[in-house]
Order: structure tokens, then C-alpha cells, then sequence
């Protein structure tokens, strides 16, 4: 296996453990009879694991490579995943899914670092393609929830299947070798990013705010407003997931051809079309191709921050991505607590509508990804 398809994989993974996570959020719920309130507060946990987590884990990359420190992670990962399926209890979920979002988090700072170190001994850009593989199995990962809900597997059952099969792949990228930067300097774990990078953090908020939204929120979305059955309203989330791993296949060639701004801006154009579909139009049909819209429009943003970050030049890349993470994976966590308390106060609908600021956003700040 070559490095770049070791980082892949390894994406592939990350991207896999968070779908089949979110797949299964409305049985959780369901069967430990959880309000929106306690189930925003559990995300809201599993957020602020994960925000902890990002300076430790981009210290560690600069101190021992982000290739080893993905390798390690990669297994945590896929531990956490299994101790999530055992939750009996909402407070053992709560104690669960914080361990499961510092692994996820963590491994999303080192993986991002190990993929840009190989961009940059590479021909060509490579960073929205292995987030496209993000991007693909979270909804492979939703497909598999989706025929687990089928078949009348277990949380339990399902789990263990996932992960032993991920156990595979974890084993084939543990035997690739990878000679990575390592920064012995004194430098500080917890660091905010530097003004450079603010902006470009806040971009990566907006987008990650709205993926992780998606991606914890859209299937009860669709089951509340349109009535469906909860195996199908996971197809909106399915959706959305597979546009972003169509657009992020694209979006290389397209940053070479156009430019970051231009592809970044226009992306946020089609973002925020797509979500005034989903928010206003009743029709399954419609709201599916609003979630294809969305999920184009937001695919280039995170790969496009997270290059801009590994590469400034005021900051290791450790330093770099870890202070752009605690800002855009922050998103990807917060966004689903968000979403339950302003649900738990009003209806998932306003929720949602918070949703368009994030797109907005996009459309107004893409310059920062100016180098």
C-alpha cells in the first residue's frame, strides 16, 4: 500500500466510525427514551471531547510524526465505536461518546497532517480527494445503518460488524512506512491560531457547524417534516454525504483550474440554494436534490482550510491545523447541540434555518483562503 493510500484509508475509516455513529442516533435516542435536550447535552459532550483533544493531538504529530500518531488513533477510533454500542444507560453513553469523539477528533488533526505532508512531496493536490473519502464512507457507513435497521440488527451487532471489518484495513495502513517532519522545539499543546488563520478557522466552523448538523440531525428532520419512516428519512443524510464525495473528487482539479476563492465562494452559492430547498419545499424529491446542492456547495471548504493551515507560514503544521481544528471540527460537533436546544425550545425547523448563516458566511469570507 502507498502512502497515499494508507492516508486514504485511513480517512475512509475515520469517515466510516462517524457514520456509523450517526446512523444509529435516532435508536439511541429511542431506546434510552431521550429528550432533544439530553440528546443536544450528549453531543454537546461528545464536542467538547473533541475540542480538547485537537491541541494534544497536534502536538503529539509535531513530536512524533502525524503518520504514527494516525496509526495509533485509528485503533482508539474504532475501540470507542465498539464501547459506544454497549451503552446501556445515558450516562454510559455520555461517558462513551465522550471517549469516541476525543478519538475521532484527534485522528482528524493527525490524519489532516500526514495528508498534507504527502501533498507536499506529491505532483499534484491531494486534500479534497481524501476528504472525499471522508465523505463517501460516512454515507457508506449510513447505507450500512440503514440495512442494519432493516434486518433488525442490534446497536450491538451492527457495531462489532463495523469495526471488525475496519480492523482489516487498520492493520494494512499500520505496515506502511512514512518518514514524516517531526518539531522538537519548544512550542505551547494549547495554542488559539494565529491571526492568519482566524478567519479561515471561522470558515471551517460555519461548514463543519452544518456538516455535523447534517450529518446528526437530517434524518429526524426528514422524519418529523415529512412524515417518513425512519429508514427512509436516513436518505436525506445519505445524500447529502455522497455530494460531498462527488465534490471533493472534483474540487482539485477545480482549485487548479480556478482558484480556492473562486471554487470556495461559488460552492457557497450552491450551498445555500440547496438549504432553502430542504428548509421550504415539502417534497421528497426536491429536499433530496437540495441535500445534493448543499452537500457540492459545502465539500471544498474543510480540505481548503485544513491545506491553508498545514502550510502557513507563522506555525508548525501541528500548531496550524490543531488551532484551525478547535474552531472547524469544533463545528462538525457543536452544530448537532446547537441544533437540539434551539429544537428543545422551538422545532427542528428554526434550527435548521441557523444553518443559513453558516452558508452565508461562506459566500462572504472565501478571500481568507488566500495564501
Amino acid at each position: 500500500m502507498t502512502p497515499y493510500g494508507a492516508v486514504a484509508t485511513i480517512f475512509a475509516i475515520a469517515g466510516t466510525s462517524f457514520g456509523t455513529w450517526a446512523s444509529r442516533i435516532p435508536t439511541f435516542s429511542n431506546q434510552l427514551d431521550l429528550e432533544p435536550a439530553q440528546l443536544g447535552t450528549i453531543l454537546s459532550v461528545l464536542a467538547l471531547a473533541s475540542i480538547a483533544s485537537f491541541p494534544l493531538a497536534g502536538r503529539a504529530m509535531d513530536l512524533y510524526g502525524p503518520a504514527r500518531v494516525s496509526k495509533y488513533l485509528t485503533w482508539s477510533t474504532l475501540a470507542s465505536l465498539t464501547l459506544t454500542s454497549l451503552a446501556p444507560t445515558s450516562w454510559f453513553l455520555t461517558f462513551s461518546v465522550a471517549i469516541l469523539g476525543a478519538s475521532i477528533g484527534a485522528l482528524d488533526v493527525a490524519m489532516n497532517g500526514w495528508g498534507a505532508e504527502v501533498e507536499r512531496r506529491g505532483v499534484k493536490l491531494i486534500m479534497s480527494s481524501l476528504h472525499a473519502y471522508w465523505s463517501l464512507f460516512v454515507g457508506i457507513g449510513g447505507l450500512v445503518g440503514l440495512t442494519a435497521i432493516k434486518l433488525g440488527f442490534s446497536i450491538e451487532q451492527h457495531f462489532l460488524l463495523v469495526v471488525l471489518t475496519m480492523s482489516g484495513f487498520a492493520g494494512l495502513t499500520s505496515r506502511v512506512g512514512w518518514t514524516g517532519s517531526i518539531v522538537k522545539d519548544s512550542t505551547p499543546a494549547f495554542a488559539l491560531p494565529p491571526q492568519s488563520l482566524w478567519l479561515v478557522g471561522f470558515l471551517m466552523f460555519c461548514a463543519a457547524l452544518t456538516e455535523g448538523a447534517i450529518a446528526d440531525w437530517a434524518a429526524i428532520f426528514l422524519h418529523e417534516r415529512l412524515n417518513l419512516t425512519e429508514a427512509m428519512a436516513v436518505s436525506g443524510f445519505v445524500t447529502f454525504n455522497l455530494a460531498m464525495f462527488l465534490g471533493r473528487m472534483l474540487a482539485d482539479d477545480l482549485v487548479e483550474q480556478f482558484g480556492a476563492i473562486r471554487v470556495c465562494w461559488f460552492g457557497g452559492l450552491l450551498a445555500t440554494l440547496g438549504l432553502s430547498i430542504v428548509l421550504f419545499i415539502s417534497s421528497l424529491d426536491f429536499v433530496l436534490i437540495g441535500f445534493l446542492l448543499l452537500g457540492f456547495g459545502l465539500s471544498p471548504v474543510f480540505p481548503l482550510g485544513c491545506a491553508r493551515a498545514a502550510n502557513d507560514p507563522f506555525v508548525t503544521p501541528g500548531q496550524g491545523l490543531a488551532g484551525v481544528a478547535t474552531l472547524g471540527y469544533g463545528g462538525i460537533m457543536l452544530g448537532p447541540a446547537i441544533i437540539g436546544f434551539v429544537t428543545q425550545q422551538s422545532e427542528i425547523f428554526f434550527g435548521f434555518s441557523l444553518l443559513l448563516l453558516c452558508t452565508l458566511y461562506q459566500v462572504a469570507f472565501s478571500s481568507c483562503l488566500k495564501r
